[in-house]
């Protein structure tokens, strides 16, 4: 059977700068090539993990989306190594297709938009570990990806979400009135942080902030068309300001890490503009407070479940 990486194996490096290298390798290829995801329309759906179903937020979906980009793969479904060496048990082998590679994702309790119960934080499932190898549904062999799709459909708590980007799109909606009555003041503060966190030791990563921002929000409210404000113009300048980063480490005028933390800063901002837009009355806090709600009401039930049973 084959043996899917699950927990991170060092090679040399730390987890951390395992990650920051892998991000900028990917979004430096993506760069040269001209393969950015922000205007890939293939990749329509928010990057979400197919075993609980939850999307993925933070710096993660930023190294999940520059490889799948520059991969190729229009999935953006996700699964953590330990549950495709689980799951061969039960379905048989399962393989990868040539070149594939998995990417390293780390849990970081430190993130300002996660909301408990949509998103997921990597120690949430697989092996339980804060560091792990999650596997793109598309680098898995055609037959094989059918079968752990067979495998998954069978499954009641299933879910690529759709109703979360209903949510989303009339929070948004309503979002937009509220900017007519001159209630965006919220959002303008959001918009000056992301300008300042897009640019840092001589870069300006605002154009690619802006272009990442627009596709997260096309497919946060599921109307991946919208992207198309990524026009030409915002998407030349978006490959000029990307190279001018790859053009720094070319020059060892900073590390692979360093640069991999750059934009990690840039597109976390963008994620958290994102974010911003779809809650209600552009108040992410309050997105929180419902969240937080909903898990304590949620415990209340289960402890209320528990200390009514018999023995």
């Amino acid at each position: 059977m084959t043996d899917f990486y699950s927990n991170f194996h060092g090679y040399g490096l730390n987890a951390e700068e395992y990650f920051y290298k892998q991000v900028f390798d990917a979004f430096d290829k993506n760069a040269r090539n001209k393969s950015l995801p922000f205007f890939n329309m293939s990749l329509n759906k928010l990057p979400r993990e197919i075993t609980t179903g939850k999307t993925i937020n933070d710096e993660n979906a930023i190294a999940l989306e520059q490889m799948a980009s520059l991969k190729g793969w229009s999935s953006n479904l996700w699964i953590y190594g330990d549950e495709l060496n689980k799951i061969q048990s039960e379905i048989g082998t399962l393989v990868t297709k040539k070149g594939a590679e998995p990417v390293l994702c780390l849990t970081k309790y430190f993130n300002a938009t996660h909301l408990n119960e949509q998103e997921l934080y990597i120690a949430d499932g697989g092996s339980g570990k804060k560091e792990q190898y999650l596997y793109n549904i598309d680098s898995l062999s055609d037959r094989s990806r059918e079968k752990l799709l067979n495998y998954y459909s069978k499954k009641a708590s299933y879910s690529l979400g759709e109703s979360e980007e209903e949510v989303n799109f009339k929070a948004f909606q309503s979002n937009k009135e509220l900017n007519k009555k001159g209630g965006n003041a919220k959002l303008q503060k959001v918009k000056e942080k992301v300008a300042e966190k897009s640019r840092e030791d001589g870069i300006d990563l605002l154009p690619v902030t802006s272009c990442s921002y627009m596709h997260n929000l096309a497919n946060s409210i599921g109307k991946p068309e919208a992207a198309a404000a990524n026009n030409k113009a915002n998407e030349s300048a978006c490959y000029k300001s990307a190279l001018g980063l790859s053009e720094k480490v070319d020059n060892q005028e900073m590390s692979v890490q360093r640069a991999g933390k750059i934009i990690c800063k840039a597109l976390s901002a963008g994620i958290e503009l994102q974010r911003v837009a779809v809650a209600k009355n552009y108040n992410l806090e309050n997105a929180k407070k419902i969240e937080e709600m909903k898990v304590a009401d949620s415990n209340r039930r289960k402890a209320k479940a528990y200390g009514g049973m018999s023995y």
